[in-house]
């Protein structure tokens, strides 16, 4: 029986081209399927705090339908170099209207145990929206100190990044969305 013989070289040599292809799988991954993002502000309290660490669903929502109180991210309407979290409360075809300081969609009243304020808008003026066609209406879970469709009517869904999936920090607090 002969054996063959393995020198340091060859096996060193195995492990970082081992490495280097995970890391690209890793890239591709993160850069095309799914994504992180760390939580900066208290726009989205208590649901989201900041420096919460979150993954991001990149294609979930091109190959299915947003839902309401999905947690998206997308790009800031402002034109910055930044983007925004927040909740899809309505989506085309749907019209949201907020009234005696809560909001209503397709007339309803939401029930929102989620948010800080208990579905109270922090918004005293009467305003209506018409969702349009690839539109979504967001509001932020901490309507007193979120910069929201309030502010900059519905978004586009060309702008979203993705759909927020888990909170992988903290670590007490890790959660699926």
């Amino acid at each position: 029986m002969e054996t063959k013989s393995v020198s340091f070289k060859q096996v060193f040599k195995e492990i970082i081209s081992t490495v280097v292809l995970a890391a690209i799988i890793a890239f591709l991954i993160l850069k095309f399927i799914g994504g992180t993002t760390i939580v900066d502000g208290i726009s989205m309290e208590p649901t989201l705090k900041t420096n919460d660490f979150i993954l991001v669903n990149r294609i979930g929502f091109l190959l299915d339908d947003l839902k309401y109180g999905d947690i998206i991210q997308f790009h800031s309407p402002y034109k910055e170099k930044k983007d925004f979290i927040k909740r899809v409360i309505a989506v085309e075809g749907d019209t949201v209207e907020i009234k005696n300081n809560r909001v209503y969609v397709n007339e309803n009243e939401l029930v929102e145990n989620y948010t800080m304020t208990k579905g109270i808008t922090g918004f005293t003026n009467e305003k209506y929206w018409e969702i349009g066609k690839d539109e979504v209406f967001v509001l932020g879970d901490n309507r007193e100190h979120s910069n929201d469709s309030r502010a900059f009517g519905p978004i586009k869904t060309d702008s979203i990044v993705g759909i927020a999936f888990l909170r992988l920090y903290p670590f007490k607090e890790i959660k699926k969305f």
